[in-house]
């Protein structure tokens, strides 16, 4: 079944903690901390497969999670990290946020892989605290947060040339004659209801063909299926207006304006697509009426000065083919320019070095004497730390002054108190005590000095 749009919820593998952990063995005095580090959680990773077409996969799946990962081992021995979740998509899948409808990614290169969600980053077990000030240390970390994202899948098609026109126009037998792909064709009239690719081989070139279907009149409005097909063809390259050339004269024309209104009500960028008409089931007309009808045409369609070609073709009977394939070939250039600045597709997280900065924060007083410390770094630490431990509670407080938190707190206190003309202060129990939060949790700057003269 073709499924060309999906709302899917994506998570990260779950991270685990650190251990706490003793070394105890006979003849081993003071065997030191011996717990390790947990499993960091897998990644959610988007990749293109060229052999898929469709969303069809993700009909009944709503939920898709990456694997967790694994706890923290004791003698030195770390947990599992979580295995990523790769999924594939076809080319042309646009990922969305479907509350704003903001692109996430577009993915419309072959091979192309993207990291959705990241997996939680891993806590360090106790061992990896060990120094020689600090030489049994009664913490480990805590795993930091998993991402998980509710996205849509969305699937515009990737083709060189997009065959349009109302339904029973041909369509189905032009790219059933001129490439690869064996659609359905009925001599009643009918719309595919699916879009149909196929590849077209000619003269050392090939190009990707699709029959758009569901073109008729207020179909960028919504009617039918009208906006479901439309949108396939927003990534052709040119666009091949197929018309049925056994109508009459006036409706051929009504025929070709009523499909390039369609057009314009879309897009703008769609409407001025480089286009090739071409009238089909030319068996049907005489033979000698096939110019005739094609400058009657030609002048109603490219008014005044406006030059254009218009071909005549019978793809059942394979009369007119080898015209119009040289068309489509002299339409496409054979190279194509890559951008300007390439798209990163695919960023490469290594959770052992962690390459944020703690200087990099920000501090703001909200009022006299409690401060917020913003900082990629420097909230992930104090998320991951377990607060039920003083030791680990006290790394929170030797990093705020490693990184100049304390010292700026300092300053921002004791200059407000010279303004004032006291000259120092001194913090006493009657005195409010400062507080920095950070990462939704508070830490008091208790007992401590500020001189007003640094």
């Amino acid at each position: 079944m073709f499924v060309d749009e999906a709302i899917v919820t994506f998570r990260a593998g779950k991270w685990w903690d650190g251990t706490v952990s003793w070394r105890r063995e006979k003849y081993i005095p003071n065997g030191g901390p011996y717990g390790w580090d947990g499993g960091s959680g897998g990644n959610i990773i988007l990749r293109v497969n060229e052999n898929i077409n469709t969303l069809s996969d993700f009909r009944h799946k709503k939920a898709i999670r990456a694997e967790d990962g694994e706890r923290g081992g004791t003698k030195v021995m770390a947990g599992r990290s979580g295995t990523d979740h790769i999924i594939e998509v076809p080319l042309g899948t646009i990922v969305s946020d479907p509350e704003t409808n903001e692109c996430v990614i577009d993915l419309d290169t072959l091979g192309q892989e993207f990291v959705l969600c990241r997996g939680g980053r891993w806590g360090f077990g106790n061992a990896h605290f060990s120094s020689s000030t600090r030489q049994a240390p009664h913490f480990a970390e805590l795993g930091d947060v998993w991402e998980e994202k509710v996205v849509r899948l969305e699937l515009k098609l990737v083709a060189d040339v997009g065959i349009i026109g109302f339904p029973n126009a041909g369509k189905s037998t032009l790219i059933q004659s001129v490439t690869n792909v064996r659609p359905k064709i009925a001599d009643y009239p009918f719309t595919t209801l699916v879009p149909n690719l196929g590849v077209m081989e000619y003269k050392e070139r090939a190009l990707v063909l699709e029959d758009v279907p569901g073109l008729i009149p207020w179909a960028s409005t919504g009617k039918w299926l009208g906006i479901q097909f439309l949108k396939h063809i927003d990534r052709t390259r040119i666009l091949v207006h197929l018309i049925d050339g056994s109508l009459e004269e006036s409706a051929i024309i009504e025929s070709y304006t009523l499909i390039r209104k369609e057009l314009q009500s879309w897009s703008e960028e769609l409407a001025e697509k480089p286009e090739i008409v071409v009238l089909s089931k030319m068996d049907l007309v005489d033979e000698a009426d096939w110019e005739s009808k094609k400058h009657a045409v030609a002048k109603k369609i490219f008014p005044g000065k406006k030059k254009g070609e218009i071909f005549a073709i019978s793809a059942g009977a394979y009369i007119g083919l080898d015209a119009l394939k040289d068309a489509i070939i002299r339409s496409i250039p054979t190279k194509i320019e890559p951008p300007e600045t390439p798209q990163e597709y695919v960023r490469v997280y290594d959770l052992k070095k962690n390459t944020e900065d703690p200087h990099d924060y920000t501090l703001t007083q909200i009022d006299t004497n409690t401060f917020l410390v913003t900082g990629k770094r420097i909230e992930e630490i104090v998320r991951m730390t377990d607060m039920r431990y003083p030791d680990a509670v006290g790394r929170v407080y030797d990093i705020m002054e490693k990184v100049g938190i304390t010292r700026k707190v300092e300053k921002t206190i004791s200059q407000e108190v010279l303004n004032d003309g006291s000259g120092f202060y001194e913090w006493t129990p009657d005195r409010e005590i400062p507080v920095v939060m950070i990462a939704g949790k508070k830490f008091p700057l208790e007992g401590v000095i500020f001189f007003g003269k640094k």
